[in-house]
């Protein structure tokens, strides 16, 4: 089961270069955080396209550093557009004598002229998208200055389904963010529109307790561990079904559960 797409490979595809895979479409149908992250990347693009006739005002200096250092740009390649429009002014340096027919060219980095073609698509893209507004950063910064780390993930559980529910399988991964608050995210397969509220459980690996953290609204959702959750005492994972009966214990009716790994 795919956990995440790949946050480059949804670039590609928001920009029209390829469809999704049929994995990946399978995946974007139940995931809110891809079908989000593809729905923004789209909209980026779209807002850029449009505004490709429209006079743009010169991004400030600090723009271009911020570009440059995404993209990783190697330093022959990091001159902005003013610096490319002075070196066209300039008068052309004289021809070299091309080398004896005997010397082999030099190798190609595909890998680095992959990144050059990669800049001269993102860089105007992107710097149109921070002048419309799309992007914020204190001082006109644009959005990869802006966005916060990646998450850590901390521990991991694959889901196995129960007997009465065959077919039923998952993903939880635990995550960490920047300000250290921890979630837990699932990914549900195999449980297709169920009568029964689906409660999303931390147990202890005797099942001698059990905290719920929340109740799963589709086939992906993220919770919140409780502060004080020692996920070294708590490391089941487990969906159940549950009545609407107001009964805040566990049903007893398990759908999936696995042992996090790491916690």
């Amino acid at each position: 089961m795919m956990l995440h797409c790949d946050d480059d490979e949804l670039a590609v595809i928001a920009l029209g270069d390829r469809e999704p895979t049929l994995e990946e479409r399978d995946h974007l149908d139940g995931c809110l955080r891809c079908t989000g992250e593809l729905d923004a990347l789209r909209a980026a693009s779209d807002l850029a396209r449009e505004a490709a006739g429209a006079p743009l005002e010169t991004p400030p200096a600090s723009v271009w550093a911020g570009i440059h250092a995404e993209l990783g740009l190697a330093e022959e390649l990091r001159a902005t557009p003013a610096d490319a429009s002075e070196a066209d002014a300039a008068p052309a340096a004289p021809a070299t004598v091309a080398p004896p027919a005997d010397v082999p060219p030099a190798p190609v980095d595909l890998a680095e002229r992959r990144r050059a073609r990669g800049a001269r698509f993102w860089a105007p893209l992107l710097a149109a998208a921070a002048v419309l507004g799309l992007v914020a950063g204190i001082g006109g910064g644009i959005w990869w200055n802006s966005r916060e780390p990646d998450p850590t993930v901390l521990a991991e559980a694959d889901l196995e389904g129960f007997p009465d529910w065959p077919g039923a399988s998952g993903v939880a991964v635990v995550e960490e963010l920047p300000d250290g608050t921890r979630e837990v995210v699932v990914d549900l397969a195999g449980v297709e529109d169920p009568d029964d509220l689906l409660e999303v459980w931390l147990i202890r690996g005797d099942a001698s307790g059990l905290v719920s953290i929340g109740l799963l609204d589709g086939a992906t959702g993220r919770f919140t561990v409780p502060a004080g959750i020692d996920l070294g005492e708590y490391p089941l994972v487990d969906v159940s079904a549950e009545p609407d009966d107001g009964d805040p214990a566990h049903s007893g009716d398990s759908i999936v559960r696995g042992d996090l790994r790491g916690a």
